[in-house]
């Protein structure tokens, strides 16, 4: 049923996918590459055919196809998700991959996706597909193989693949399950002669290379020496864990020192070339150095095509997760030709509509006559008596008669959750390990309903990308020392909230939530003084909306 990766070549790539075939190219070079045992597409089609997710897949496909409307293609996602994160796998097919890994992965292992489809080429779905690390258990495999297939699916790379021509409901998607490489330092290389004046360019850093500050050296590929070099300040640095990728502080004294050097870099170099050969150029190889032995792996390596711009499907779909976060595009009133005059006319009519309040219903300030507008969505903490129309919400406790689809409900045992359905609960949990069990249970019980997790500890700050793939979205206290980095680290949750508790915080905080796309806040105490901090914040932010377009519009003119 599976396929170790010596075995890759007696298999077509459709069986194995992109990733594996061109992985086991590099084997085949006597590069040294993790231990890797393959889940082949057609053991995952069949599970995806028998659940019926395969149907969902085709209907989510089509809703993004043909439909404007996002709200009916968040809800088809979620509910897809849903089932895949309760989707079993075969005994025989788990017992196998354990039998596989005993003895070959040690403390962690990674899943990673393997598509293949005769219109795409590896790397078109790079950065829409996620990897996932666990522990090498069963339960941790069974887990590993759910979040990945979640991935797959998702309504970006659904609209990717659409763009690409590909059906994804056809999609042949393998899943590679690798033993975790400790990194001391990794990176990627790329080979383009023709591009680079016979120079070779590699990035690298400590720990996990994902966003974070990199060394880049040019490297002339006659003498395979370096011509050019450019180091980073790099203060953290990303190693994985059991819960997901964490941040930690990197030793002072290796700030500004090279995360590679000398032989390292050498190394790197000729086997970048040395695949440029075999895989075609431009050439793009991922590597790691590993903690304690300095080893060199590749964990991948493919020929970088020119991948497709973004195109109808996929912008469509951008234009919604942006919606969604709160976010306006500025470049499209430009793009449009709006003038200024217009483009005042416009966020005057925002103003009356979506800053107005909701459902027509308009929120005044109380003692701020005339000032009509809390944009935010504003949830009351339960207790808390006001009139009718100042709030979007109460925050009310799971069990609580009468909540209702404007209500958020704070869970905090998932086994009290009862028959509530389609509402947004908000989950406590204080590891990602309790996180996943809560929302596996809460969402078997009300699948309809959005998710979110309170980040009141650092732990689940540093696996917001991990959590990000299984909850809606996310509640930040205010009170955070590090209040401005939570905001940075939450930004891929779909749904963002602040809890502002008893507190009328700063108005320049409030603005920095805004500007970070914060959907709403959730207030008590003295309701009316936040609500006040916040009105405030909110004409700053409007106003630096407009000012921005003003100066987009200008800069615009001059240049036509």
């Amino acid at each position: 049923m599976l396929v170790n990766l010596d075995d890759v070549p007696k298999h077509s790539e459709m069986e194995v996918g992109l990733k594996a075939w061109n992985l086991s190219k590099a084997r085949a070079a006597g590069v040294s590459v993790p231990f890797t045992v393959i889940v082949p597409s057609d053991v995952i089609s069949g599970i995806l055919s028998e659940s019926g997710i395969r149907h969902q897949v085709f209907k989510l496909s089509r809703t993004v196809l043909e439909s404007e409307d996002p709200a009916k293609a968040f809800q088809m996602e979620k509910e897809l998700r849903a089932r895949i994160n309760s989707l079993s796998f075969p005994d025989e097919l788990l017992d196998e991959v354990m039998d596989s890994i005993a003895g070959n992965v040690g403390k962690m292992m990674v899943a990673r996706p393997s598509p293949y489809a005769t219109e795409m080429a590896d790397g078109d779905l790079k950065g829409r597909m996620s990897v996932w690390y666990d522990e090498p258990t069963k339960r941790g495999v069974v887990r590993a193989l759910q979040r990945v297939l979640g991935g797959a699916f998702s309504l970006r790379s659904v609209a990717r693949m659409m763009d690409l021509g590909i059906y994804p409901e056809d999609l042949d998607l393998a899943i590679m399950i690798q033993s975790v490489v400790f990194p001391r330092s990794s990176g990627i290389s790329v080979c383009c002669p023709a591009r680079r004046r016979n120079e070779l360019l590699i990035e690298s850093t400590w720990g996990l290379m994902d966003g974070t500050p990199k060394d880049r050296f040019k490297i002339s590929m006659d003498l395979m020496e370096v011509v050019e070099n450019e180091l980073s300040e790099k203060k953290e640095k990303l190693v994985p864990s059991p819960q997901g990728v964490r941040e930690v502080d990197v030793p002072h004294h290796l700030w500004m020192e090279p995360s590679i050097r000398g032989r390292e870099i050498e190394d790197i170099a000729r086997i970048s070339s040395d695949l440029s050969l075999i895989l075609g150029t431009p050439t793009l190889v991922e590597w790691i150095i590993q903690e304690g032995t300095d080893s060199l792996f590749v964990i991948q390596a493919h020929k970088e095509p020119e991948r497709p711009p973004v195109k109808a499907l996929e912008r469509k779909v951008l234009g919604w997760l942006e919606e969604r976060k709160g976010f306006r595009e500025i470049r499209e009133a430009a793009d449009e030709g709006e003038s200024v005059g217009e483009a005042k006319a416009e966020e005057s009519r925002a103003g009356r509509e979506e800053f107005a309040g909701r459902e027509g219903v308009p929120r005044t300030v109380v003692g701020e006559a005339q000032l009509p507008l809390v944009a935010s969505k504003v949830y009351v903490q339960s207790g808390v008596e006001l009139p009718p129309g100042i709030v979007d919400g109460r925050v009310l406790e799971s069990g609580h008669e009468g909540a209702g689809p404007s209500d958020l409900i704070l869970l905090r045992d998932p086994a009290d959750l009862g028959s509530i359905e389609g509402v947004r609960i908000v989950m406590e949990a204080e590891s990602l390990e309790e996180a996943r069990e809560k929302l596996l249970s809460a969402a078997t019980t009300s699948p309809r309903s959005e998710f979110l997790i309170y980040l009141g500890n650092a732990r689940l700050l540093l696996a917001s990308r991990y959590l990000s793939d299984i909850y809606d979205g996310a509640v930040i206290p205010i009170n955070l020392e590090s209040f401005s980095e939570a905001l940075l680290l939450a930004s891929s949750f779909d749904i963002l909230l602040v809890d502002l508790g008893e507190e009328v915080p700063d108005v320049d905080r409030i603005l920095e939530a805004l500007s970070a796309g914060v959907e709403g806040f959730i207030v008590g105490g003295s309701v009316i003084e936040q609500m006040r901090a916040m009105l405030r914040a909110e004409r700053r932010y409007l106003m630096r909306k407009i000012g921005d377009l003003e100066q987009l519009l200008s800069t615009r003119g001059e240049l036509e």
